[in-house]
C-alpha cells in the first residue's frame, strides 16, 4: 500500500474527479459515510457528538459526518471556524444541508472557545492534509481545548495541527483516538513521533481508483502482507541444497551471543545450511550453542584478525550468502579483517553492528549491487556524519538518498523501520512491540534477512520478509506473553507462527 504526502493525495483526488469524472461531492459522501460507519461500529451506545469544522474540504467532510450522525440518532452540535461567507464549493454544500436540517450550528471566530466535556465524542475536522505552518493564536488554543476536555477525539484525514508532508510534529496538534484517513495512509499516520498523535489509524475506500493513486506517482510504500514476496509451499522433493549455506561471521571475547543468535534465526527461517564463522578462540562455544548449526573458526583468538581472513575469504567462494557484524567488536585487527573480507568476495553480503562501524568508505563503493546494510539510528547518524537528531527528523530522506547513491539496500532500524532500495523505493516497515526493544533483536533481523537471501530471494525481498517476519513475530508472541519478559530466542522458536500466517493469507 502506498504512503502519500499531501500533493500527490491532491493528485490522485484531482485525477478522480477530474480524469475519471467522480464529483467531487460524491467523493465527499463517501468519506463521511465511512468515517460515520467507523463511529457507530466502535461505539454504537453515544448519543452525542460536536463537530469542530474548518471552511476548507476538510470541514465538508465533518459537516457531512454531522448530517449523518443526526440522521442515526444522536445529538449532534456543528462548531463552525468561520461564518458561512467565507465557505464555498462541497463545504458550503454540506453547510447548506444543515441548515436545512435546524441542526445546531455555532460559529466560534472571535469568540470564546467551548469545552466538549458534555460530549460523547469530539469530531476534529478542522484541516486536512494540506497544513504546512504551525497553528497559532485562536486555532492554537482551540485544538488545545479539544485535548484538555473531550471525552474521544475522531479526527478526519490526519489529526489537525499536523502535516500531510511529514512525520515530525510541526507544533499544536490534537492527540486523536482515531484517525479515518481516506484512500491511502499519509506520513503522519505511518511514522512517529507524529503517528503517535492518531490514535487508532483507519484507511477507508472512498471510491478513489488504484489508477488514480499511481498518477500521484508514489515511491514509497506500507509493508503489509499484499506488498510482500510470496513464501511458496516447499516441493516434496527438496533438499538442503536447494536452500542455499549462509555464513554468519561475528564474536568476540564477551560477545559471542550476537553471532549464535543470528545464526539460530537463520536456520530457524529456512536457510538449507548455516555455518557460524567465528575466531579460533571461541569454537568450543559455537558447537555447544547450537548443534544444528556448522562452524567454522580463524585462528586461535577471540576476535578476528586480518591474518587470517584469508581462511575465510577462500571459504565463502561458493556459500550463498555471508552475514558480518553480530557481536565482532571494534579492535583495530578486526577492522582491517571485515575491510578486507568485503574487498575480496563477490557473494552477497548483510552487515550489521560493528561490521558497519568497521567499513570505511573505499569498503562501500565494493558493496554496491550486493549489500543489505542494518544499522539502526544512532549506527546510520554515524556512518553519514549527521547528528541522531538530524537522522530522526529526516530518515526517509536520508535513507533513500544513502540508498541510491550507495547502491544498497539500506534497512534503517528504528520503532517504525525504512527499507530504502537503490531504485528510489522505501518500504516502511511498522509490525513490532516494545518486546524488541532489547538486545539481540538486531543479530536476529541479520539472521532472517540472511535466510531469505540463501533461499534466493533477491536483497530488497529478503530484506523486507526479515524485517515483517521479526516485527509480526514479536507481536503475535507479545499476546502471549509479557512482553517485558520475552527474549530474541523466544521470537527465533516462534518465527513459524508468522510464517503459518503468511502462507494462510497467500
Amino acid at each position: 500500500m502506498e504512503i502519500l504526502n499531501s500533493s500527490q493525495m491532491a493528485k490522485a483526488d484531482s485525477f478522480a474527479i477530474n480524469e475519471i469524472g467522480i464529483p467531487s461531492s460524491v467523493l465527499m459522501e463517501n468519506a463521511a459515510i465511512t468515517v460515520t460507519d467507523e463511529i457507530l461500529t466502535r461505539m454504537p451506545d453515544i448519543v452525542s457528538a460536536a463537530v469542530v469544522a474548518g471552511s476548507g474540504n476538510n470541514g465538508g467532510d465533518g459537516l457531512a459526518v454531522a448530517r449523518l450522525l443526526i440522521n442515526a440518532g444522536l445529538a449532534c452540535d456543528v462548531y463552525m471556524d468561520c461564518d458561512e461567507s467565507k465557505l464555498k464549493g462541497d463545504c458550503l454544500l454540506n453547510y447548506n444541508i444543515l441548515k436545512n436540517y435546524n441542526a445546531p450550528i455555532f460559529i466560534i471566530e472571535g469568540k470564546e472557545i467551548p469545552t466538549f466535556s458534555d460530549y460523547d465524542i469530539t469530531i476534529d475536522a478542522l484541516f486536512g492534509t494540506g497544513l504546512s505552518r504551525p497553528l497559532k493564536g485562536f486555532y492554537a488554543a482551540l485544538v488545545q481545548r479539544i485535548n484538555l476536555t473531550s471525552n474521544f477525539v475522531v479526527s478526519l484525514d490526519i489529526p489537525s495541527g499536523l502535516s500531510g508532508d511529514t512525520h515530525n510534529i510541526i507544533g499544536e496538534c490534537v492527540d486523536a483516538d482515531l484517525t479515518v484517513t481516506f484512500a491511502r495512509p499519509k506520513f503522519p499516520h505511518i511514522m512517529f513521533p507524529a503517528r503517535e498523535m492518531c490514535g487508532e489509524v483507519v484507511v477507508t475506500d472512498i471510491s478513489i481508483p488504484d489508477f488514480a493513486i499511481d498518477s500521484a506517482e508514489n515511491s514509497v510504500y506500507l509493508l503489509d502482507e499484499d506488498t510482500l514476496p510470496m513464501i511458496p509451499p516447499r516441493e516434496t522433493d527438496s533438499h538442503k541444497g536447494h536452500f542455499g549455506h549462509a555464513v554468519i561471521t561475528g564474536g568476540s571475547q564477551g560477545k559471542s551471543g550476537a553471532v549464535f543468535i543470528a545464526s539460530r534465526a537463520c536456520a530457524r527461517c529456512g536457510a538449507g545450511l548455516t555455518t557460524t564463522a567465528i575466531p579460533g578462540g571461541l569454537i568450543s562455544a559455537a558447537e555447544a550453542v547450537n548443534p544444528e548449526i556448522m562452524s567454522f573458526a580463524t585462528g586461535k583468538g577471540t576476535h578476528f584478525t586480518s591474518d587470517t581472513v584469508s581462511e575465510l575469504i577462500d571459504f565463502v567462494k561458493d556459500k550463498t550468502v555471508c552475514a558480518i557484524g553480530p557481536g565482532i567488536g571494534k579492535d583495530k585487527d578486526t577492522r582491517d579483517f571485515v575491510r578486507e573480507l568485503v574487498k575480496q568476495t563477490k557473494l552477497p553480503l548483510v552487515i550489521d553492528a560493528d561490521g558497519l562501524n568497521l567499513l570505511d568508505a573505499r569498503s562501500i563503493k565494493k558493496l554496491s549491487g550486493r549489500a543489505v546494510l542494518t544499522p539502526h539510528i544512532g549506527e546510520f547518524a554515524e556512518m553519514i556524519g549527521k547528528t541522531t537528531e538530524e537522522v530522526l527528523s529526516e530518515r526517509l530522506e536520508l535513507a533513500k538518498v544513502y540508498a541510491e547513491n550507495n547502491g544498497v539496500v539500506l534497512v534503517l532500524k528504528s520503532s517504525d523501520t525504512l527499507i530504502a532500495l537503490p531504485d528510489g523505493a522505501v518500504y516502511v516497515n511498522i509490525t513490532g512491540t516494545p518486546a524488541l526493544s532489547k538486545g539481540g533483536s538486531g543479530d536476529c533481523l541479520t539472521g532472517l534477512i540472511s535466510a531469505f537471501i540463501s533461499q534466493r530471494y533477491d536483497l530488497a525481498e529478503a530484506a523486507c520478509l526479515g524485517t515483517y517476519i521479526l516485527g509480526r513475530t514479536a507481536e503475535i508472541i507479545s499476546e502471549e506473553m509479557n512482553e517485558r519478559t520475552i527474549l530474541t530466542t523466544d521470537i527465533i522458536e516462534n518465527i513459524g507462527k508468522t510464517l503459518d500466517e503468511l502462507a494462510k493469507n497467500t
